[in-house]
């Protein structure tokens, strides 16, 4: 049935009361309940973001950092390993000076130079053995090095050279001492001991448990030596000339 002016006049005013009553006071109020929970749930989506942010920036610093450091340590170690090439030239080079220098000067006049040719010596026994033109280098300073506290080299170098070919003394020393001599060490040479001689070595030479004392010491000067005589160079190269044992096989 149709409702009557006055009946929907009546039904309005109950819905707007309906709504009145649900929103106010109570109706806001429950409203306003949920804006504190929407509030800190904002705050926390805020600062999660703000967090990861952070954490991006954080760690794409440390990216960088990570990545500049390792940059800069292989810069550093590749300038390091051309100094270190730089100097082990640089120190050929004076050996290479020194020896064609003193080389030409008579043998009694290299005691003056003793000192300096002890260093360049003890120079070259740190350096790689690969660089071009080492081994004459080295065995030339180390025959320089010994005459230079040799007194009788003239008269000695004027002997007969006597040879040591597959010479073996047991017990070492058994052969008492060689000395002032002139010699030619060959092939195997074990358990003999040298004094104030001339030492001239064969590339085939094998030396076992051999003592020298103050011996000039006479290399062939070539640019790949057999493995004896490299042995025998980098042991002299680091060892005091005045007393010296010698393994090289």
């Amino acid at each position: 049935m149709p409702l009557r002016k006055e009946d929907k006049a009546w039904v309005a005013e109950e819905v707007r009361a309906a709504i009145r009553e649900e929103l106010d006071p109570h109706g806001w109020k429950k409203l306003q309940s949920f804006l504190p929970i929407v509030g800190v749930l904002g705050i926390i989506v805020g600062l999660l973001a703000l967090a990861g942010a952070g954490w991006k920036y954080a760690f794409s610093r440390v990216e960088i950092e990570a990545q500049f450091q390792t940059h800069t340590t292989d810069n550093i170690n590749r300038l390091a390993d051309r100094l270190t090439s730089l100097e082990g030239k640089l120190a050929l080079q004076q050996a290479q000076i020194v020896s064609q220098k003193y080389s030409t000067i008579p043998p009694k006049e290299l005691k003056a130079h003793a000192e300096e040719l002890k260093q360049v010596k003890t120079s070259l026994a740190q350096l790689p053995t690969t660089s071009p033109g080492y081994w004459p280098a080295a065995f030339q300073v180390i025959q320089l090095a010994s005459q230079s506290n040799f007194a009788d080299f003239d008269k000695i170098a004027a002997q007969r050279e006597s040879l040591f070919d597959n010479v073996s003394s047991k017990p070492p020393g058994g052969f008492g001492v060689t000395t002032k001599q002139r010699v030619f060490l060959k092939n195997h040479v074990e358990g003999l001991v040298f004094k104030d001689s001339i030492i001239r070595f064969d590339p085939s030479v094998e030396l076992v448990n051999d003592v020298f004392i103050n011996c000039v010491f006479l290399i062939p000067l070539h640019e790949n030596p057999s493995k004896p005589l490299q042995e025998i160079g980098k042991t002299l190269l680091a060892s005091d000339l005045s007393k010296v044992t010698l393994n090289a096989t």
